[in-house]
């Protein structure tokens, strides 16, 4: 068994994220496919080149760490994602509104720079990523997490980025007035009671 994912960016969606093929192959034969989509929202898409999945290094639910500011701290393997996740403060977070359920991470092959991007799942319903690969169906990442001998690793290839002006398809990040109350907006995560 030699398994490779690629992801063909094929187009754009309304949130001005890139949509493409999402495919789980055994050589040339496809075991898994969906559509996924990144970047949008003024946030790039990953970029194209070749990355490689870490299935020797796996985690449950019980392996999450958030953030004082919601976000998921690093892993660098495939890893469940709880729905409550508890940070240094008591704070409880919904890790899966942002992450799905599973998240495997896209480590950077040949020395590419390493952006912290991952393929996952998702539950908020906008469908733009901060770089990530989104497959909200989770039927790839959900088949490698349930492979009894899974290998220690396989190569994902990211390509179609030259057929997209990314100057085209991402807003400029220009500053905005304050109000007057001195007051500033911040990104809130959705939280979970206990």
């Amino acid at each position: 068994m030699t398994l490779t994912i690629t992801f063909v960016k094929l187009g754009t969606n309304s949130e001005g994220g890139i949509f493409g093929d999402l495919k789980l192959l055994d050589d040339a034969t496809v075991v898994k496919e969906s559509t996924a989509f990144s970047g949008g929202n003024s946030f790039n898409p990953l970029d194209d080149g070749q990355y490689r999945l870490r299935l020797d290094i796996r985690g449950g639910e019980d392996s999450n760490e958030a953030n004082t500011d919601g976000t998921l701290k690093p892993f660098y393997g495939i890893q469940q994602v709880s729905q409550d996740v508890q940070d240094d403060q008591g704070v409880h977070w919904d890790m899966q509104v942002e992450w799905g359920t599973i998240r495997a991470r896209l480590n950077p092959s040949g020395g590419a720079p390493d952006h912290g991007d991952y393929i996952h799942g998702k539950k908020r319903p906008r469908d733009y990523t901060h770089g990530c690969i989104c497959d909200r169906s989770e039927v790839i990442l959900s088949y490698l997490w349930s492979l009894e001998s899974p290998p220690a690793g396989i190569d994902v290839f990211v390509s179609g980025g030259v057929n997209f002006e990314l100057e085209s398809l991402i807003r400029k990040n220009v500053g905005k007035k304050l109000a007057s109350s001195g007051r500033t907006k911040r990104a809130t995560r959705k939280r979970v009671t206990s």
